[in-house]
C-alpha cells in the first residue's frame, strides 16, 4: 500500500484538532504520518497529539501567520514530501470508515491518477459539503448526489474525474506533486487547491473522486465574526479573477477586458444592492487587490516568470518522469506552470 504524509494546519483549532486526529487514527491502516503545523491560535496543541500513536505525528511550528497555501508548502518542504503520497487535510474534518486506504487505492490501481478526494459531507453528514458538490457537478454521475449523502451510491465507479477537488481531504501522489509544483502562494487561501488540481492535469495525470469512502467537513471554521467573513469574501473574490485568468481566459486580455467592462460592474451593482453573498467592503477591497496584479493577470509570460522564481526560491526540483513513466518534455513541464488556459468558460 502507498504510503502518505498527512498535513493538517491547525489555526485556531482548539474545538477541531482533537476530533480530527482521533477520527483519522481510527480509520487509516498501513503506513501513514502526520505533519500537523501550529499557525498560531491554539491553545495546547501537544496535548492533543496524543490522539495519534507514539511516532506517526511531528508537530512543526510555522515561522508566523501564513495563509494556508503557504502553511502547507512550509509542511511539504518539512518533510511532506518523504512519502509517496501527501495528503492535505483540514482542520475541521472528521474521518469516516476507509475513505483514505480507499483514496491511496486508487492511485495504486492506476498510475495516471494524481489527485483524489472522497466523498465530502459537511460535519454531521446529513448534506454534501458545498463546495464538493460544486466539484462534483462536472461529472456524468453527478445528478445521483443531488439526492444526498443517505443515497444508495454503490454501484458508482470507484474513481470519478473532474477538473478539480478542494484541498479538505485530497490525496495526491507526490510525483504529481513535484512535477505540478506546490499550492502557489499568490492565492494564499481560496482557489489555490482548484490551481494545484489544473497544474496536475497539465502534468499528464488525472484528478477526481473516490467513490468509496467519505469525510465529514465543517467548512468556514475560522470564519465566526464579522472581520473575517469580510476577509474570506474579499480572499474568495479576488481569486475567483485569478483563477479565471489563469484557466479560463483562452486570452487574457480580452479577458480582462471582457471582466471590467462587462462581468464586474454587473457584479458590483448586486454587491452594491444586496443581492450578492460578496458584501460590497469585501467586493472593493478584492479589486483594490487585484491592481496590483494586473502585469500578473495580463501577462501569462509574467505570471510564468513569478511563478518560476517562487519554485527557485523554496528549490523546488520537478522529477525527470511523468505518469507513464516516460521522460517528460520541456513543453509539459512549460504546461504545468499555473498560466496556460485551459477552458474558454468565463466568470
Amino acid at each position: 500500500m502507498t504510503t502518505v504524509t498527512i498535513v493538517i494546519i491547525a489555526y485556531h483549532g482548539d474545538r477541531w484538532i482533537e476530533p480530527c486526529l482521533r477520527s483519522l487514527a481510527e480509520v487509516a491502516s498501513g503506513y501513514w504520518r502526520v505533519i500537523l503545523v501550529d499557525n498560531g491560535g491554539n491553545s495546547d496543541l501537544p496535548s492533543q497529539v496524543g490522539q495519534v500513536p507514539a511516532g506517526r505525528i511531528e508537530l512543526v511550528v510555522s515561522p508566523g501567520r501564513l495563509p494556508f497555501a503557504e502553511a502547507n508548502n512550509f509542511a511539504l518542504l518539512h518533510g511532506g514530501l518523504d512519502s509517496e503520497a501527501v495528503c492535505f487535510l483540514n482542520q475541521d474534518t472528521v474521518s469516516r470508515t476507509g475513505w483514505l486506504d480507499a483514496c491511496l487505492a486508487a492511485m495504486d490501481t492506476d498510475p495516471a491518477v494524481g489527485a483524489v478526494t472522497p466523498l465530502v459531507e459537511n460535519y454531521d453528514g446529513t448534506a454534501w459539503d458545498a463546495a464538493f458538490l460544486t466539484c462534483a457537478r462536472a461529472a456524468r454521475s453527478a445528478a445521483r448526489l443531488e439526492a444526498g449523502p443517505g443515497a444508495n451510491l454503490a454501484d458508482l465507479p470507484g474513481f470519478v474525474a473532474v477538473p478539480e477537488i478542494t484541498a479538505a481531504a485530497m490525496a495526491v501522489r507526490t510525483e504529481a506533486l513535484r512535477q505540478a509544483g506546490p499550492f502557489d502562494p499568490l492565492y494564499g487561501s481560496y482557489y489555490e487547491d482548484y490551481d494545484l488540481c489544473r497544474r496536475i492535469a497539465a502534468a499528464g495525470y488525472q484528478v477526481g473522486i473516490c467513490t468509496q469512502g467519505r469525510v465529514g467537513h465543517f467548512g468556514g471554521s475560522v470564519t465566526n465574526d464579522r472581520r473575517t467573513y469580510l476577509r474570506r469574501a474579499r480572499w474568495i473574490t479576488r481569486n475567483r479573477v485569478i483563477y479565471a485568468a489563469r484557466w479560463q481566459w483562452k486570452n487574457r486580455p480580452l479577458g480582462l477586458l471582457r471582466y471590467l467592462f462587462l462581468t464586474m460592474p454587473r457584479n458590483g451593482l448586486r454587491a452594491a444592492l444586496g443581492r450578492s453573498q460578496t458584501p460590497l467592503r469585501a467586493f472593493v477591497a478584492a479589486h483594490g487587490d487585484l491592481l496590483g496584479l494586473l502585469p500578473r493577470l495580463v501577462s501569462m509570460e509574467r505570471d510564468r516568470r513569478e511563478w518560476d522564481k517562487y519554485l527557485a526560491t523554496i528549490g523546488w526540483r520537478r522529477p525527470e518522469r511523468g505518469p507513464s513513466g516516460n521522460n517528460v518534455s520541456s513543453q509539459s513541464v512549460r504546461r504545468a506552470n499555473p498560466c496556460e488556459s485551459s477552458t474558454s468558460t468565463n466568470i
